[in-house]
């Protein structure tokens, strides 16, 4: 697992075991594991993998919850040679078993998700899958499945001597979160993946000092970054499995956390739920956070409850990067100018722009666009095309670029309102409605209209008892907004869906607004 990045990073994985080998490296439910003994774990399993056949080349999908053993998988796959392909744990069986038959894995690490359905989902792989090697972790093997335990335990007479891959092989696969179709594979290698993480290392410095509270899913490729750099710069990572705003506040405090990943909805989640006088936040250093704009209020707040500074980043699953650390950035509302550039021979290049969606001409700054990142080469799918188009990655996210060169990510290019024929995106109606000081929560749809075609629709979480009106809402916005991008309608909710990472569900709110029955407030009668 080589890489060429010229910090204080380990360059692989037994290095940093070597390197801190009686230091901490994970800390679960109240138990210590080592860098030694973690190092063991993953050498047995990798042993483990040959055994049953796993090589060079062959996909390791993993459908375990954020702990120990997931960590444990990944590093084992590549130490043999495999693919790693990490699954939310909680997928339904047709979703599982569309996704195996989609990447052919030669094994199958699967964790009981403790519902009535688990039995009936382990079947259905069974069934349509024979061919795949299962392994359970948690619980009885059912039928011919393999228990994951037994092959952790080290060995290290055990014979390991794996066909590695070449530095532009495929060694993870990453799946999109799917926000309009199936997701995507997207292929990394090891030197683009410890590329990115160097990335990471650079913007935090992260040392063997910090500790690292980790409840973000590690089959996200967010999570499994921030969970690399923890421990190839020797940190000690303290893993949840499930999100808790009071136990993460809990360990935050016990543990001494120093870095603590969180969504914008995890962040908020934890500021309503830290009291000053349980809590004790000042080993905080740094609170790294993507996925979701994070609007002012949420930020400043941040910045004096937690008395940590944010390492906020926008990006995607497709390994294009841009972040910032600078308060000013994030305070506007921006994810900065510092573009990944990528390690030699990878995609990214370092550039960053703003084009006109349907001619890709390059916008100045200011106007609202589709941002582009400078790629040397296409990206790499599993099972589909390859994307690129003249040296640059579209991303199908709108935004825009201010004079300093500066990037304000503003929603999805098919997330847009066609209002009478002028096109609003409802990113940008967002980024100006959660800063309204009635409003806890925010997002904006698309709800049908006889007469305009779509009419917008606010869609609110309030802060307090007293919930903002339409007429508030539109008079709020008019200072940013201009008229046609104002909201024609008002839902007030207890609450917007999100996914496991923090990301707005808008399918299913479009649903529960248009569909679902929700009462709106309207500006007119229909």
């Amino acid at each position: 697992m080589p890489v060429d990045e010229p910090t204080s990073l380990a360059s692989t994985l037994e290095d940093a075991c070597r390197r801190w080998a009686q230091r901490p490296a994970i800390c679960q439910q109240g138990g210590v594991v080592t860098y030694q003994d973690l190092w063991g774990r993953v050498r047995a399993l990798a042993s483990g993998y040959q055994r049953l056949g796993v090589g060079r080349g062959d996909r390791v999908m993993c459908a375990l919850r954020t702990g120990l053993e997931h960590v444990v998988a990944m590093h084992a796959a590549w130490t043999c040679g495999a693919v790693h392909v990490g699954v939310h744990n909680e997928l339904t069986a047709p979703e599982l078993c569309a996704l195996v038959g989609r990447l052919s894995p030669t094994a199958l690490l699967l964790q009981p998700s403790g519902t009535d359905d688990d039995g009936h989902r382990r079947r259905a792989v069974a069934e349509a899958l024979p061919d795949t090697i299962r392994i359970v972790h948690g619980g009885a093997a059912f039928g011919d499945e393999l228990l994951l335990a037994p092959l952790l335990v080290d060995d290290s007479r055990g014979h390991l001597d794996p066909e590695l891959p070449g530095p532009g092989d495929p060694a993870v696969v990453f799946l999109t979160s799917a926000s309009t179709g199936p997701p995507k594979a997207v292929i990394d290698t090891l030197p683009g993946l410890w590329g990115k993480v160097g990335f990471f290392n650079q913007m935090v410095r992260p040392g063997p000092d910090d500790v690292h509270l980790m409840f973000l899913p590690i089959c996200h490729a967010f999570g499994l970054k921030l969970t690399t750099l923890a421990l190839l710069s020797g940190g000690c990572l303290t893993l949840l499995d499930r999100f808790s705003p009071e136990v993460a506040l809990r360990l935050v405090t016990s543990e001494q956390v120093t870095v603590l990943p969180a969504t914008p909805t995890h962040l908020s989640l934890l500021l309503a739920k830290l009291d000053s006088a349980v809590h004790r936040t000042a080993s905080l250093r740094w609170i790294p956070s993507a996925a979701a704009p994070l609007p002012r209020p949420l930020a400043e707040q941040a910045y004096q409850r937690l008395g940590a500074e944010i390492f906020y980043v926008y990006g995607c699953s497709e390994g294009f990067l841009c972040a910032t650390t600078d308060r000013g950035d994030i305070l506007d509302g921006s994810v900065g100018s510092t573009v990944f550039a990528g390690p030699p021979g990878s995609s990214p290049d370092g550039r960053v722009g703003v084009v006109d969606p349907e001619r890709h001409t390059p916008l100045p700054p200011g106007e609202l666009g589709e941002i582009v990142f400078g790629a040397a080469d296409p990206v790499r799918y599993w099972d589909q095309a390859t994307a690129g188009r003249g040296g640059w990655y579209h991303t199908g996210d709108l935004g825009r670029l201010d004079p300093d060169g500066r990037l304000f990510v503003l929603g999805r290019r098919k997330e847009l309102v066609n209002r009478g024929g002028l096109k609003v995106s409802v990113g940008e109606i967002e980024s100006v409605l959660v800063r309204h000081p009635a409003v806890a929560d925010g997002a904006a749809v698309a709800s049908p209209d006889p007469v305009l075609g779509e009419a917008i629709c606010a869609c609110v979480v309030p802060a307090g008892p007293d919930p903002p009106t339409l007429a508030d809402v539109r008079a709020f916005l008019a200072g940013s907004l201009a008229r046609h991008k104002l909201p024609d309608e008002l839902c007030l909710l207890e609450r917007l869906p999100r996914s496991s990472i923090g990301k707005l569900d808008r399918a299913a709110l479009q649903s529960l607004v248009v569909g679902g029955g929700a009462p709106r407030e309207r500006r007119r009668p229909r």
